[in-house]
């Protein structure tokens, strides 16, 4: 047969080209080229095009080349570090199950189901197989260009996700006084970040200069990122006020690092020996070994950043924060199925308005109130007043006390006069 050379583009080899199409039935090529070259075989002919004749289909697999196949796909659908994360749970299943003994007809028919669901079902608990499943198909079948012959019933019956619950607020106290007591503006803006916004390691890894807001003051009072540029897990903007507590500490932060432009990291990365790099990015790697480090110096109880998480959207909740700003907040897709939800949209304006009249403290003056006590205010009203910042009675119930006291007071001013 006489077959026509086209260099494939783009390819991860050299030698991949589009061929003729031929017979299926002898598993040859259809139209995309060299399978020992596109498809994870061994390229031993080192020439620039190869005809499809010259196609081997049981040449064994070569797990690098299905990597680099993997890769020149997924980088389009998939952000940040999950291209590399995928890959490294693929390497770990094919040095499980030895993969490169076998030919890429071998893993397309029922040998390539049973390494699967012997890796699955063997090596891998049941809480992970659903992810590790989902990791797995992507590489077979942009790596390998085969179909995923393992769908999720395969796996048999999986445990129901487990919900975390929000810590108490005595967990997390404990954190909070620890900021406090914090000196160094790094470690505890990094702290108060999450404490205050509630956001995932990888947003405070991301937020940069230009997402700071200033008021007419000249203080920071807002970060609002769009989340596109960012690369970060869901693409979700943040949309969040500024405390005041984190705003000094910017300030700070500023003055630490005199030379940063808009489009540098609020928080590089730091050596582990204190020093900083310049302004390069931190990694969640990173970010992990500073919370640890937090953790350590204050002789702190384990809690994760996932657990403050849910206590801020807890917190949140308590004090009467709408849905769509506590998202907004965190930095989380809003995924209601209610109607008020799904076509409410309020701008970006009114939402930071919502959070400075709400929580305008953040969620951590909620836990630890900033009243200033004065001694003409019956205790009473004082202690009331505390419970209303800290979400512990609702705003009307506030209001309704306030009144009446200033009803007694005026009916008194009155019968003075009378008087």
């Amino acid at each position: 047969m006489k077959s026509s050379l086209i260099p494939l583009v783009g390819g991860p080899s050299s030698g991949a080209v589009v061929g003729e199409h031929s017979d299926p039935e002898r598993d040859e090529t259809h139209g995309i080229g060299s399978e020992r070259n596109q498809l994870g075989g061994d390229d031993e002919s080192g020439s620039q095009l190869q005809s499809v004749e010259s196609v081997d289909g049981d040449s064994t697999v070569n797990v690098k080349r299905i990597i680099e196949n993997f890769n020149e796909l997924g980088k389009l659908r998939l952000r940040g570090k999950t291209p590399s994360r995928y890959a490294r749970n693929f390497e770990r299943f094919a040095s499980a199950v030895d993969l490169e003994r076998y030919s890429r007809r071998q893993l397309a028919s029922r040998k390539g189901r049973e390494l699967l669901l012997v890796y699955l079902l063997g090596k891998i608990s049941p809480a992970s197989r659903k992810t590790q499943r989902a990791t797995l198909k992507s590489v077979w079948e942009e790596g390998l260009h085969l179909p995923f012959p393992v769908s999720r019933r395969d796996l048999g019956e999986l445990p129901a996700v487990q919900e975390r619950d929000s810590p108490p607020d005595e967990d997390v106290l404990p954190w909070v006084k620890a900021v406090e007591r914090e000196e160094e503006p790094y470690l505890r803006g990094i702290m108060l970040a999450h404490l205050q916004f509630g956001v995932r390691p990888s947003h405070v890894c991301l937020f940069r200069w230009k997402h700071v807001r200033r008021g007419q003051d000249g203080r920071p009072n807002a970060i609002i990122t769009t989340g596109l540029e960012q690369g970060n897990k869901r693409m979700t903007p943040v949309r969040a006020r500024v405390p005041p507590d984190l705003a000094d500490v910017l300030i700070e932060l500023k003055q630490l690092f005199p030379g940063a432009r808009p489009e540098d990291p609020i928080f590089p990365h730091r050596k582990p020996e204190g020093s900083f790099e310049g302004f390069v990015q931190m990694n969640t790697g990173n970010m992990a070994a500073q919370w640890r480090r937090f953790q350590a110096k204050h002789a702190l109880r384990k809690l994760r950043p996932v657990d403050v998480r849910h206590w801020v959207a807890t917190r949140c909740r308590k004090a009467g924060l709408s849905y769509v700003a506590t998202h907004s907040l965190q930095g989380q897709k809003v995924n209601s199925m209610h109607m008020r939800d799904r076509y409410d949209h309020p701008g970006g304006s009114d939402i930071l308005e919502e959070q400075a009249l709400v929580i305008p403290f953040g969620p951590v003056g909620l836990l630890c109130p900033k009243v200033e006590v004065n001694q003409a205010l019956p205790a009473e009203l004082v202690d009331a007043l505390g419970k209303s910042l800290r979400g512990e009675l609702l705003p009307s119930t506030i209001a309704e006390m306030i009144t009446a006291y200033l009803t007694r007071q005026l009916n008194s001013q009155v019968a003075k006069i009378e008087q």
